[in-house]
Protein backbone atom coordinates (compact mmCIF):
# COMPACT_ATOMS: atom_id res chain seq x y z
CA UNK A 1 0.00 0.00 0.00
CA UNK A 2 1.41 3.49 -0.84
CA UNK A 3 1.06 6.72 1.02
CA UNK A 4 1.35 10.30 0.19
CA UNK A 5 3.89 12.07 1.23
CA UNK A 6 4.85 15.91 1.41
CA UNK A 7 8.19 16.45 -0.31
CA UNK A 8 10.12 20.30 -1.29
CA UNK A 9 10.32 20.61 -4.97
CA UNK A 10 8.05 18.59 -7.87
CA UNK A 11 7.80 20.64 -11.09
CA UNK A 12 3.66 20.64 -12.03
CA UNK A 13 4.03 19.03 -15.40
CA UNK A 14 1.66 19.42 -18.29
CA UNK A 15 0.22 16.27 -18.83
CA UNK A 16 -1.23 15.17 -15.87
CA UNK A 17 -3.99 13.18 -14.56
CA UNK A 18 -6.67 13.76 -11.39
CA UNK A 19 -5.16 11.21 -8.79
CA UNK A 20 -7.95 8.11 -8.84
CA UNK A 21 -9.41 9.78 -11.84
CA UNK A 22 -10.82 7.95 -14.32
CA UNK A 23 -9.06 9.47 -16.98
CA UNK A 24 -6.45 12.50 -18.32
CA UNK A 25 -7.67 16.08 -17.35
CA UNK A 26 -5.82 17.53 -20.32
CA UNK A 27 -2.94 19.70 -21.24
CA UNK A 28 -2.45 21.14 -17.88
CA UNK A 29 -3.77 20.69 -14.44
CA UNK A 30 -7.30 21.46 -14.01
CA UNK A 31 -7.57 21.25 -17.92
CA UNK A 32 -10.83 20.28 -18.29
CA UNK A 33 -14.06 19.00 -16.21
CA UNK A 34 -13.37 14.95 -17.18
CA UNK A 35 -12.02 12.15 -14.84
CA UNK A 36 -12.23 14.77 -11.76
CA UNK A 37 -11.09 13.01 -8.52
CA UNK A 38 -12.34 12.30 -5.29
CA UNK A 39 -10.73 12.42 -2.16
CA UNK A 40 -6.99 10.91 -0.69
CA UNK A 41 -6.14 9.69 2.79
CA UNK A 42 -5.26 12.54 5.06
CA UNK A 43 -1.88 14.25 4.45
CA UNK A 44 -0.64 15.74 7.98
CA UNK A 45 1.04 19.09 7.64
CA UNK A 46 3.41 18.09 11.07
CA UNK A 47 4.82 14.45 12.30
CA UNK A 48 3.07 13.44 15.47
CA UNK A 49 0.17 11.34 15.24
CA UNK A 50 -4.14 12.26 16.06
CA UNK A 51 -4.40 15.58 17.76
CA UNK A 52 -5.06 15.30 21.66
CA UNK A 53 -9.02 16.24 20.75
CA UNK A 54 -8.21 19.81 22.39
CA UNK A 55 -6.47 20.94 19.33
CA UNK A 56 -7.18 20.57 15.80
CA UNK A 57 -5.91 18.33 13.40
CA UNK A 58 -3.81 20.22 10.58
CA UNK A 59 -3.87 18.53 7.01
CA UNK A 60 -2.54 19.86 3.98
CA UNK A 61 -5.64 18.47 1.96
CA UNK A 62 -8.56 17.89 4.17
CA UNK A 63 -10.58 20.66 6.10
CA UNK A 64 -13.67 18.91 8.28
CA UNK A 65 -14.38 16.32 10.99
CA UNK A 66 -13.47 12.74 11.65
CA UNK A 67 -14.75 10.35 14.42
CA UNK A 68 -12.72 7.24 15.36
CA UNK A 69 -13.94 3.95 17.05
CA UNK A 70 -11.73 0.77 18.41
CA UNK A 71 -14.91 -0.51 17.25
CA UNK A 72 -15.30 -0.37 13.17
CA UNK A 73 -17.87 1.75 11.93
CA UNK A 74 -20.34 0.86 9.48
CA UNK A 75 -22.31 3.56 8.59
CA UNK A 76 -21.93 7.17 7.85
CA UNK A 77 -24.07 9.73 6.52
CA UNK A 78 -24.17 13.95 5.52
CA UNK A 79 -26.24 16.32 3.76
CA UNK A 80 -25.49 19.70 2.50
CA UNK A 81 -25.92 22.75 -0.33
CA UNK A 82 -23.85 22.57 -3.12
CA UNK A 83 -21.65 25.30 -2.64
CA UNK A 84 -21.00 27.60 -5.75
CA UNK A 85 -17.30 28.56 -6.30
CA UNK A 86 -16.28 31.80 -7.59
CA UNK A 87 -13.48 31.42 -10.82
CA UNK A 88 -11.79 34.30 -11.34
CA UNK A 89 -9.10 33.38 -13.64
CA UNK A 90 -6.92 31.89 -11.25
CA UNK A 91 -5.99 28.22 -13.07
CA UNK A 92 -5.35 24.81 -11.46
CA UNK A 93 -8.18 24.84 -8.28
CA UNK A 94 -10.54 22.21 -6.81
CA UNK A 95 -12.68 22.01 -4.17
CA UNK A 96 -14.67 18.60 -3.15
CA UNK A 97 -17.40 18.23 0.13
CA UNK A 98 -17.64 14.09 1.17
CA UNK A 99 -18.64 12.08 3.12
CA UNK A 100 -16.87 8.83 4.05
CA UNK A 101 -15.39 5.53 6.18
CA UNK A 102 -11.57 5.22 6.54
CA UNK A 103 -8.54 7.48 5.74
CA UNK A 104 -7.89 9.48 8.57
CA UNK A 105 -5.56 6.86 10.44
CA UNK A 106 -5.11 4.16 7.59
CA UNK A 107 -4.74 3.81 3.78
CA UNK A 108 -7.80 3.36 2.46
CA UNK A 109 -11.23 5.94 2.06
CA UNK A 110 -14.58 4.68 1.47
CA UNK A 111 -16.36 7.72 0.11
CA UNK A 112 -19.12 9.98 -2.13
CA UNK A 113 -19.80 13.42 -2.79
CA UNK A 114 -19.48 16.48 -4.78
CA UNK A 115 -16.89 18.16 -6.43
CA UNK A 116 -16.33 21.35 -8.03
CA UNK A 117 -13.26 23.07 -10.47
CA UNK A 118 -12.98 26.20 -12.67
CA UNK A 119 -12.04 25.10 -16.51
CA UNK A 120 -9.52 26.35 -18.43
CA UNK A 121 -11.00 26.09 -21.49
CA UNK A 122 -13.01 29.40 -20.22
CA UNK A 123 -9.94 31.18 -19.38
CA UNK A 124 -10.38 29.49 -15.76
CA UNK A 125 -13.84 31.89 -15.35
CA UNK A 126 -16.82 28.78 -15.46
CA UNK A 127 -17.05 26.17 -12.53
CA UNK A 128 -17.85 22.31 -13.10
CA UNK A 129 -19.63 21.08 -10.72
CA UNK A 130 -20.45 17.13 -10.45
CA UNK A 131 -21.18 14.02 -8.24
CA UNK A 132 -19.23 10.82 -7.62
CA UNK A 133 -18.16 7.82 -5.88
CA UNK A 134 -14.89 6.17 -5.15
CA UNK A 135 -13.52 3.88 -3.06
CA UNK A 136 -9.92 4.87 -2.94
CA UNK A 137 -7.10 3.53 -3.88
CA UNK A 138 -9.61 2.31 -6.96
CA UNK A 139 -10.92 4.94 -9.26
CA UNK A 140 -13.74 7.17 -8.36
CA UNK A 141 -16.76 7.03 -10.51
CA UNK A 142 -18.78 10.06 -11.66
CA UNK A 143 -22.54 10.00 -11.19
CA UNK A 144 -24.04 12.84 -12.91
CA UNK A 145 -23.68 17.10 -12.89
CA UNK A 146 -25.25 19.09 -10.21
CA UNK A 147 -26.13 23.09 -9.43
CA UNK A 148 -24.95 25.36 -6.80
CA UNK A 149 -27.26 25.76 -4.32
CA UNK A 150 -28.94 21.54 -5.02
CA UNK A 151 -29.28 19.47 -1.69
CA UNK A 152 -27.44 16.39 -1.33
CA UNK A 153 -27.09 13.28 0.41
CA UNK A 154 -24.85 11.09 0.73
CA UNK A 155 -24.22 8.19 2.94
CA UNK A 156 -21.72 4.74 2.90
CA UNK A 157 -22.83 1.94 4.43
CA UNK A 158 -20.86 -1.43 5.14
CA UNK A 159 -22.84 -4.93 5.90
CA UNK A 160 -21.55 -8.63 5.00
CA UNK A 161 -18.17 -7.71 3.57
CA UNK A 162 -19.72 -5.02 1.19
CA UNK A 163 -20.09 -1.01 1.08
CA UNK A 164 -23.17 0.54 -0.22
CA UNK A 165 -22.29 4.10 -1.29
CA UNK A 166 -24.97 6.51 -2.50
CA UNK A 167 -24.91 9.91 -3.79
CA UNK A 168 -28.51 11.88 -4.20
CA UNK A 169 -29.10 15.43 -5.53
CA UNK A 170 -32.51 15.85 -3.43
CA UNK A 171 -33.33 18.83 -5.62
CA UNK A 172 -33.26 17.26 -8.72
CA UNK A 173 -33.98 13.45 -7.66
CA UNK A 174 -30.74 12.16 -9.55
CA UNK A 175 -29.26 9.32 -7.42
CA UNK A 176 -26.31 6.58 -7.87
CA UNK A 177 -25.49 3.70 -5.87
CA UNK A 178 -21.92 1.92 -6.15
CA UNK A 179 -22.08 -1.51 -4.16
CA UNK A 180 -18.04 -2.95 -3.89
CA UNK A 181 -15.85 -4.51 -1.60
CA UNK A 182 -12.52 -4.01 -0.13
CA UNK A 183 -11.21 -6.67 2.54
CA UNK A 184 -8.21 -4.06 3.48
CA UNK A 185 -10.40 -1.21 5.15
CA UNK A 186 -10.53 -1.11 8.50
CA UNK A 187 -13.56 0.45 9.07
CA UNK A 188 -11.24 2.99 11.94
CA UNK A 189 -12.79 6.26 11.53
CA UNK A 190 -15.84 8.34 9.96
CA UNK A 191 -15.02 11.44 8.07
CA UNK A 192 -17.45 14.59 6.86
CA UNK A 193 -14.91 16.15 4.90
CA UNK A 194 -14.01 19.52 2.57
CA UNK A 195 -11.34 18.38 0.91
CA UNK A 196 -8.63 19.71 -2.31
CA UNK A 197 -7.92 17.04 -4.43
CA UNK A 198 -4.67 15.60 -5.93
CA UNK A 199 -3.45 15.44 -9.22
CA UNK A 200 -0.23 13.12 -11.15
CA UNK A 201 1.39 12.82 -14.06
CA UNK A 202 0.51 9.48 -16.10
CA UNK A 203 3.15 7.65 -14.62
CA UNK A 204 2.04 9.02 -11.03
CA UNK A 205 5.97 9.97 -10.77
CA UNK A 206 5.21 13.20 -9.85
CA UNK A 207 1.71 14.35 -8.16
CA UNK A 208 0.32 17.47 -6.21
CA UNK A 209 -2.06 19.06 -4.23
CA UNK A 210 -4.57 21.39 -6.35
CA UNK A 211 -5.08 25.15 -5.00
CA UNK A 212 -8.46 25.16 -3.28
CA UNK A 213 -11.34 26.75 -4.90
CA UNK A 214 -13.19 29.59 -3.39
CA UNK A 215 -16.27 27.95 -2.13
CA UNK A 216 -17.18 30.63 0.21
CA UNK A 217 -19.27 28.84 3.01
CA UNK A 218 -20.45 25.59 3.30
CA UNK A 219 -22.23 23.59 5.72
CA UNK A 220 -22.31 20.03 6.53
CA UNK A 221 -25.83 18.78 8.36
CA UNK A 222 -27.14 16.00 9.84
CA UNK A 223 -23.72 14.47 10.36
CA UNK A 224 -24.27 10.88 11.48
CA UNK A 225 -22.69 7.70 11.79
CA UNK A 226 -22.81 4.28 13.32
CA UNK A 227 -20.37 2.05 15.19
CA UNK A 228 -21.27 -2.37 14.45
CA UNK A 229 -24.02 -3.13 16.64
CA UNK A 230 -24.56 0.60 17.68
CA UNK A 231 -27.24 2.89 16.78
CA UNK A 232 -27.01 5.83 14.25
CA UNK A 233 -25.27 8.63 16.59
CA UNK A 234 -25.35 12.43 15.34
CA UNK A 235 -21.50 13.58 15.11
CA UNK A 236 -21.80 16.05 18.35
CA UNK A 237 -22.71 12.62 20.39
CA UNK A 238 -19.43 10.48 19.18
CA UNK A 239 -16.70 9.95 21.83
CA UNK A 240 -13.76 10.26 19.74
CA UNK A 241 -13.94 13.23 17.31
CA UNK A 242 -11.09 15.73 16.20
CA UNK A 243 -12.11 18.93 14.00
CA UNK A 244 -9.56 19.22 10.95
CA UNK A 245 -8.01 22.39 9.27
CA UNK A 246 -6.59 22.62 5.52
CA UNK A 247 -3.67 24.50 5.77
CA UNK A 248 -0.74 25.45 3.08
CA UNK A 249 2.93 25.11 4.28
CA UNK A 250 5.14 27.95 3.58
CA UNK A 251 9.22 27.82 2.53
CA UNK A 252 9.90 28.51 5.70
CA UNK A 253 8.51 25.44 7.00
CA UNK A 254 5.81 27.21 8.62
CA UNK A 255 2.34 27.18 7.28
CA UNK A 256 -1.01 29.34 6.85
CA UNK A 257 -4.71 28.34 6.74
CA UNK A 258 -6.77 27.99 4.34
CA UNK A 259 -9.96 27.52 6.22
CA UNK A 260 -11.99 27.83 9.51
CA UNK A 261 -14.02 24.84 11.04
CA UNK A 262 -16.77 25.73 12.94
CA UNK A 263 -17.89 23.51 15.86
CA UNK A 264 -20.65 21.13 15.91
CA UNK A 265 -23.78 22.27 16.81
CA UNK A 266 -25.81 20.03 19.05
CA UNK A 267 -29.19 19.70 17.53
CA UNK A 268 -28.21 19.61 13.95
CA UNK A 269 -25.39 17.70 14.00
CA UNK A 270 -23.71 20.30 11.39
CA UNK A 271 -20.85 22.53 11.12
CA UNK A 272 -19.48 24.94 8.90
CA UNK A 273 -16.33 25.53 6.77
CA UNK A 274 -15.48 29.00 5.78
CA UNK A 275 -12.94 29.47 2.76
CA UNK A 276 -10.01 31.84 3.84
CA UNK A 277 -7.22 30.96 0.76
CA UNK A 278 -6.90 29.83 -2.25
CA UNK A 279 -2.90 28.22 -2.06
CA UNK A 280 -1.09 27.21 -4.06
CA UNK A 281 0.23 23.94 -6.18
CA UNK A 282 1.43 21.90 -3.80
CA UNK A 283 4.09 18.86 -4.71
CA UNK A 284 3.57 15.96 -3.40
CA UNK A 285 5.06 12.13 -3.64
CA UNK A 286 3.78 8.76 -3.56
CA UNK A 287 5.98 6.63 -0.99
CA UNK A 288 6.02 3.44 0.52
CA UNK A 289 4.15 3.32 4.25
CA UNK A 290 6.06 4.67 6.93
Amino acid sequence: MKKLLVVATIPVVSAIVVLSGVASVGASVGATAAGSSGGIPIIRAHPGGLSNGSLPTVSLNWSGYAATSATPFTYASTEFVQPSVTCNGTPHVYTSNWVGLDGFNDETVEQDGTAATCLKKSGYETPWYYAWIEMYPLPEVVAFGVTPGDVISASVRYDSGRFTLTITDVTTGRTKTQVASNSKAKRSSAEWIIERPAGCNHTLTKCFLFALADFGTTTMDDNVATVQGGTPTGLSSLRHTYPIFMVQNTSDGGFYTLDTVGSVHAASNSFSVKWLHTGKVTPITLGPKS
